[in-house]
């Protein structure tokens, strides 16, 4: 590490406070997602004025207001992004020769709903700070994102460092409930040469984007019934079926070494409920999540081939289905392109900032899908989201970010931009 790098990360590890109070900001910013709608404005137009506090380029749009957009293949109706902005900063580099090499810092504005209060401890957005934690929704989810982009920009600005290339700052909508608009238009807005989207966990780099999607099947019993047996009995073999599917993904991922052994190769397949719709006995829906390396088309085949299978038990116990239907968009599978060296300066940094090597793994479901087909193929993902199934993690009540990981997560997105950027007139 050199003189000037030991500086300014020493400058940022003073300024910490600054950095977890701007989260604990960020998160008072009530930006839910309610799938047909959400809340962003507010966290979109509060960091649109950090963005021009910071000298900034800064643009407020909305997704649907790019030309085209509706009409693009991978654009998701029914999300009301037309009312759901975008915002980012652009921060121009020195080098006209590189202005075309930008670097995209994404990270998006959305949370899960709160849920039921309760069963929060604290406010979810109240950004409390204690026990070196940092606690509120989307605290991890993607709030630590956006600070941690917006602090390194500043940090770099305060110890007067300019950068050979652009960089842009994208704060983008609807990540959540498999949205995607927003990262879509962040993507054909501006085709940066590499986008570092701050949406991954454990502090591991993301360098592949799997498949998938949530899917849905409604089983109705066509006779009137005061009994959920028959629909018990079609349910029953719908899982075995569903099982043997799990099983396909769970070694389709295993046989990925950046999945083998991992909990993304343990959640390829995840029921995500199955629920009698107004407690009627005719009705009952079933829902899952997958994760494969396959396209949309082989996956079709297999859940029709499913269809087949269940064809005998639906005509013996009298229940129609609509069939397997999308909840989500289908997510592209894709691999970083790792040529432009991004991946390798930041999986350094990453290790110098924490104090020791950090993993590249494969991503869940998140836009890395979308950035690498639409935005740069030299995308990936790094963050601190803690798992989903621990307490405190993603879409958990009392969600929470630990403090020195927060730091050492920021201190290595400035190291990566001295290094990847350059430092002008070095």
């Amino acid at each position: 590490m050199t003189a000037v790098e030991q500086a300014v990360l020493d400058y940022a590890r003073r300024s910490k406070d600054q950095l977890f109070k701007s989260l604990a900001r960020l998160i008072q910013c009530d930006s839910q997602n309610f799938i047909s709608d959400g809340r962003e404005g507010e966290c979109a137009r509060y960091l649109a004025g950090v963005y021009r506090q910071l000298g900034l380029e800064t643009v407020l749009y909305n997704p649907d207001d790019l030309p085209g957009f509706t009409d693009h293949p991978d654009y998701l109706p029914g999300r009301n992004t037309r009312n759901r902005p975008n915002v980012e900063g652009i921060w121009p580099g020195l080098d006209e020769t590189v202005s075309g090499q930008a670097i995209m810092l994404a990270a998006h504005t959305d949370t899960m709903p709160a849920g039921d209060r309760a069963r929060w401890h604290d406010d979810p957005f109240g950004g409390t700070i204690e026990h070196n934690r940092i606690y509120g929704l989307g605290a991890g989810d993607d709030k630590a994102g956006l600070a941690a982009a917006a602090f390194a920009v500043r940090v770099l600005k305060d110890c007067k460092i300019r950068l050979n290339k652009p960089v842009i700052l994208s704060a983008y909508c609807d990540e959540e409930y498999g949205g995607g608009n927003g990262a879509l238009a962040a993507s054909l807005r501006n085709r940066p040469d590499t986008i570092i989207n701050l949406d991954g966990g454990n502090y591991e780099l993301w360098t592949i984007a799997p498949g998938g999607c949530m899917v849905t099947i409604r089983l109705h019993k066509t006779e009137t019934t005061d009994s959920l047996v028959d629909l018990y009995q079609v349910l029953e073999r719908l899982m075995k079926e569903l099982l043997t599917f799990a099983a396909r993904r769970r070694a389709e991922l295993g046989q990925v070494p950046e999945y083998a052994g991992t909990d993304m190769e343990r959640s390829a397949f995840r029921l995500y409920s199955i629920k009698s719709l107004d407690n009627s006995q005719s009705d009952l829906d079933v829902s899952f999540v997958y994760y494969t390396l396959k396209n949309k088309d082989e996956i079709q085949s297999e859940l029709d081939g499913m269809l087949r299978h269940l064809e005998p038990v639906l005509r013996q116990y009298l229940v129609e289905t609509t069939g397997f239907q999308a909840a989500t968009r289908f997510f592209h599978y894709g691999r970083t392109d790792k040529s432009n060296g991004a991946a390798a300066v930041l999986q350094q940094a990453a290790s110098e900032a924490i104090g020791h090597p950090v993993a590249e793994k494969g991503s869940c479901l998140t836009d890395l899908s979308l950035f690498l087909k639409y935005g740069s193929p030299a995308s990936l993902n790094f963050g601190i989201i803690r798992d989903f199934a621990l307490p405190g993690g993603a879409h958990q009540p009392d969600e929470f970010v630990d403090c020195d990981q927060f730091l050492a997560y920021s201190q290595a997105l400035i190291l990566f931009l001295l290094r990847f950027g350059g430092i002008a007139g070095k």
